[in-house]
């Protein structure tokens, strides 16, 4: 794969999100923690410009992370799920800025953290153009109702151009606030 020849960071308003630009897909990742069940679980959601869902995915991960691990862990998820979907030109977008601010390079990432966080910059490698943004998370609710959604599946199910059914008021909201505000 070719080196990525566009790595930004995008400044979204904090409290909502946005779709991407023309041709751009957007990556949005949240987790959830299942500390009862020693698991935890990665929601992802990927969105182009006219606000059509064109991937989502919710993953249980068997493992007793912390907030910090699994925040690093969706981002790297949300990359790899991208990546397999087929697509070159997206933003990653999470509600975590200190691990935003780590892949844009404005900041060291937490200790606990760098391997993956090196790890995703290693994808970041295998797209064409990639941006990284920070949304709050009343801007990220359809990533974290994929991430809570885990506690009623095995594995992992994953969405291909459909909406899960768990997100649809989410998304609704998602675009009633974006075309009130503009």
């Amino acid at each position: 794969m070719e080196m990525t020849d566009h790595v930004e960071l995008v400044v979204e308003l904090p409290w909502k999100w946005n779709p991407p630009e023309v041709g751009w897909f957007k990556i949005n990742v949240d987790g959830a923690i299942f500390s009862k069940q020693k698991c935890v679980g990665i929601g992802v959601l990927i969105r182009d410009e006219l606000v059509r869902v064109e991937a989502a995915l919710s993953k249980k991960v068997d493992a007793p992370l912390g907030a910090m691990e699994v925040e690093a862990k969706v981002l790297e998820a949300g990359l790899l799920f991208a990546r397999d979907v087929g697509l070159q030109d997206v933003v990653l977008e999470g509600d975590l800025v200190n691990l935003i601010n780590a892949l844009c390079g404005t900041s060291s990432p937490p200790a606990a953290v760098e391997p993956t966080i090196m790890d995703v910059l290693d994808l970041c490698r295998q797209f064409r153009n990639l941006a990284f943004s920070h949304v709050h998370r009343k801007g990220n609710v359809p990533a974290h109702l994929l991430a809570k959604h885990v506690s009623n599946i095995a594995d992992f199910i994953s969405w291909i151009e459909e909406n899960s059914y768990c997100i649809e008021q989410a998304l609704i909201q998602d675009v009633l606030s974006f075309f009130r505000f503009q």
